[in-house]
């Protein structure tokens, strides 16, 4: 009998092994469906190749707006259900302003080497015990920043995301990944700018790119291509059929409703400033910008279409006239304060506005008091990004400490019972912040002055790629029989070096340096900041916006919104008992003396 049960085991498990799938094709399976959506196997390395099954039919994800829909409101609700589980209830609060600061291209050795050049700059001690002002804000995240089809994502698809709740391809404004060159309703998704009108509250972007440029149009527009910024720009194909972004602005909503536009960008609006002075030459691709060919002012157009406010709108070309609106009795205000980007701060021409200027100014207009309804303001500190590309680490850096003025601006400006404020950026940059400098070193200076020994002197603030290569090649300068490749940092002269316009070194060699692909930090203060924890999706940051400002489509998720400042289970309690204290206070008052 034992015998018996043991060949019937073997027969079992003999007919189980012939019926199991080969372990070599298991391994090999496709992954699963989400893995797969960038790509359907032509364009990966062939470690990565895919095996078809004819059991398993590939499947292909889109990626389209009601995808990312899903992922935004599984973050929030995931959020929501820790914070319920560990009895924080403060999320509920809602916020009646909400202020968006995006540091373009602000990654976290951008924040790390601008905190140091702040406290260096402001000569507050050797600069890394510095604090910028957010540094101090409760709330924090990490936010993942590809793209639908890049792994390291643009300024577009990065502001889509943050604006709209929907990831997108690299370039595309305002559109999901379903977009089409041949039909501009194709995949059109809404903005938090959308949702706040609305909801009836006053709305504004400020920036010191253009206001045509990537970050501050997917606020407002909807377009295949973020290049196409003028009407010169859009091509054969897609006339008649896509409106350029500047035509977008004044045309349709949301942009013709903001109450505020401010930034520069003349030209694409075809209102050239021919006397226009440009002091420090700066290079790179985005010092040049498209004009119209339609022979359109599109400010002037803007103008006409608020000739019936009650108070007359604003149009502003420099910071003296910006100064003069009264900003309580405005209801539209637009300031072009440069035919291109407004200028690097450390540079700054004369009659630009700072950007805290500026910032000042649109809360100036959208702040008014417990009649309204509240506001959503983006403000963009953009030529971050800009001077990064270039290699020009100080000009980015400078950038820095402008964009935290402008945040400290904001704090002193609102109400942080009733002002939710956003810090983050769209994406880094391939910049490293290196080497053994000793305690208190010049950030923008070199790493190993105090090692005589070494081969070589090199920069704390470095570039893995970017225009910076060329400046620093050694070419005729370099010694004899010496293997190093680079240029001696003592043959730049002081004044070079401390110019605007100095380049640090890049390893590799490019006309316009590249982004970075890792995650950017999320810095967040006011009503509903704890929703910001952990790590999440980009597009996550739309959400947060739209359950904290009970707007868009995640204001319904819980009835929260219904019952506005909704109290915790905790402060109910502790209510209950400071009420029942009260109450046995009075009767011992009250009892008569024995």
């Amino acid at each position: 009998m034992k015998v018996f049960c043991i060949q019937f085991v073997l027969l079992v498990f003999g007919q189980s092994l012939l019926r199991a799938p080969n372990l070599t094709s298991a391994a090999t399976l496709q992954p699963p469906p989400l893995i797969q959506t960038l790509s359907d196997g032509g364009d990966i390395g062939p470690q990565f190749k895919l095996e078809q099954s004819s059991e398993t039919p590939q499947v292909k994800v889109v990626e389209d707006a009601k995808f990312w829909h899903n992922v935004g409101m599984r973050q929030l609700k995931k959020t929501i259900d820790k914070a319920k589980k560990a009895k924080e209830y403060s999320y509920t609060n809602k916020a009646k302003n909400i202020i968006v600061f995006v540091g373009d291209g602000m990654g976290i050795s951008t924040i790390s080497a601008g905190r140091i050049y702040k406290g260096q700059y402001l000569k507050h001690g050797h600069g890394e015990e510095e604090t910028l002002i957010f540094d101090d804000f409760p709330n924090t995240g990490m936010a993942k920043t590809y793209n639908v089809d890049k792994q390291v994502p643009d300024s577009a698809g990065t502001a889509t995301a943050m604006f709209t709740g929907v990831k997108t391809d690299y370039g595309a404004i305002g559109v999901d990944s379903t977009r089409s060159e041949l039909n501009a309703e194709q995949g059109r998704v809404e903005s938090i700018m959308d949702w706040a009108q609305r909801a009836g509250k006053r709305t504004g972007i400020v920036t010191t790119t253009r206001i045509t440029h990537a970050t501050p149009a997917a606020t407002y527009a909807h377009i295949y291509d973020r290049d196409w910024e003028c009407d010169t720009e859009v091509p054969a194909q897609s006339v008649g059929i896509h409106v350029d972004i500047a035509r977008q602005l004044v045309e349709n909503a949301p942009g013709n409703k903001f109450n505020v536009i401010l930034g520069g960008g003349r030209k694409p609006m075809g209102a050239i400033n021919t006397q226009e002075v440009n002091t420090v030459k700066f290079e790179g691709p985005t010092e040049t910008i498209c004009a119209r060919n339609d022979q359109r002012n599109l400010p002037k157009e803007w103008l006409q279409k608020h000739a019936n406010d009650s108070v007359p709108a604003a149009l502003v070309h420099s910071r003296e006239d910006l100064l003069k609106v009264d900003l309580k009795k405005v209801d539209h205000l637009m300031g072009l304060f440069r035919n291109n980007h407004i200028t690097y701060s450390i540079a700054r021409e004369a009659g630009e506005p700072s950007l805290q200027d500026m910032t000042e100014a649109a809360i100036g207009v959208l702040e008014r008091g417990q009649t309204s309804s509240g506001y959503v303001l983006l403000v963009e500190g953009g030529r971050i990004d800009q001077g990064h590309h270039m290699n020009y680490a100080r000009a980015a850096l400078h950038e820095v400490y402008e964009f935290d003025l402008a945040i400290q601006a904001a704090l002193n400006n609102t109400n942080p019972e009733e002002t939710l404020i956003l810090v983050t950026a769209d994406h880094s940059h391939a910049v490293t912040f290196n080497g053994y400098p000793l305690r208190g070193n010049d950030i923008l200076g070199s790493a190993n002055l105090h090692k005589p020994k070494d081969p070589m002197v090199y920069e704390t603030i470095t570039y893995a790629n970017g225009p910076g290569y060329f400046e620093h090649l050694a070419n005729e300068t370099r010694p004899a029989n010496s293997s190093n490749v680079w240029k001696a940092l003592n043959l730049f002269t002081e004044k070079e070096r401390t110019s605007p316009t100095y380049r640090n070194l890049a390893a590799f060699a490019m006309k316009d340096e590249t982004h970075g692909g890792e995650d950017v930090a999320v810095f967040a203060h006011g009503p509903g900041s704890n929703l910001v924890r952990g790590v999440f999706e980009q597009n996550y940051l739309a959400y947060v916006v739209s359950y904290a400002g009970c707007i868009g489509p995640a204001k319904d998720f819980d009835g929260s919104c219904s019952r506005g400042h909704a109290a915790s289970p905790g402060d109910k309690i502790t209510g209950s008992v400071t009420l029942l204290v009260a109450a046995i206070v009075s009767l011992l008052v009250a009892a008569p003396a024995t």
